[in-house]
């Protein structure tokens, strides 16, 4: 049982990095297979994103379990409460005409009511009204059946809902890199054996003038987008997702990048010294 948990809990990881990550660069115009990430990244790039869904669960799960507990002592109202929690699943049907006037709210709405619906209906339907007959084997069977749909459901449900909010995440963060390109990625100063082409947007290109260098060429105004491995992807400082080119450089012998602290609040980082 905890290995299915634990493997459940780490495919919505995976699938929540990959749904944000794709979104994220589709509204910055790229693709997320320009980066080719890995399986960790991917993971990696999920956790921060989920800390609200993870409380918003723990506070559901202790609520179910206050809830399981005023069933088992028979408190005053409970009856009629399973009585309706056999229709549950109904909310998310009854929300269905609404879809059409907010359809990114009703895309997470939706599946939540479904999760919320069927668990609450499988458990109101499964409680025994008659103890004697609560172990009899084809009630066991019943109540299986009963379990085994909600739970098929539900989890088609998560990853709807995952998918959802990935998306709301992934463009979140694509409007903030957007708007923060100058001031919010890290300066990076680039030396080049060879004339690299990287041209507009801001960016600046300068001979080198020191005799029996290495590097023939210096390129500022440029800002960091990702590393990937040896690989790193630069961007000039005035990018855009609807103008600009992201640059992917191989790190090697004739290659040399510089990360300049503060350097993208310098308003002279284009000067030729």
């Amino acid at each position: 049982m905890a290995g299915s948990l634990l493997s459940l809990f780490t495919a919505v990881l995976f699938y929540f990095g990959w749904a944000s990550t794709d979104a994220e660069t589709k509204a910055l115009g790229l693709r997320d297979t320009v980066f080719r990430l890995s399986t960790s990244d991917y993971l990696l790039r999920s956790v921060d994103a989920l800390f609200l869904p993870a409380w918003l669960g723990t506070a559901a799960a202790f609520a179910a379990m206050g809830v399981h507990r005023l069933v088992r002592r028979g408190a005053p109202g409970t009856a009629r409460m399973l009585r309706l929690g056999r229709h549950a699943w109904v909310a998310a049907f009854l929300v269905l005409p609404l879809y059409p006037l907010t359809p990114t709210t009703f895309d997470l709405a939706i599946p939540l009511l479904t999760i919320t619906g069927f668990l609450f209906t499988a458990y109101a339907r499964t409680r025994p009204a008659d103890m004697t007959a609560a172990g009899a084997p084809s009630v066991r069977a019943h109540h299986v059946r009963v379990w085994a749909l909600a739970l098929l459901i539900s989890v088609l449900s998560l990853f709807w809902a995952v998918s959802t909010y990935a998306g709301i995440v992934g463009r979140g963060r694509a409007e903030q890199t957007a708007r923060t390109v100058r001031t919010g990625l890290p300066a990076v100063v680039v030396f080049s054996e060879k004339d690299l082409l990287i041209r507009g947007g801001g960016s600046c290109r300068f001979r080198v003038p020191i005799k029996d260098s290495a590097y023939g060429y210096r390129y500022a105004g440029l800002r960091l987008f990702h590393i990937a491995g040896d690989r790193v992807f630069v961007v000039p400082r005035e990018w855009s997702p609807q103008q600009g080119t992201l640059f992917e450089l191989e790190q090697s012998e004739f290659l040399r990048i510089e990360y300049v602290s503060g350097g993208n609040e310098q308003t002279d980082e284009c000067s030729s010294g």
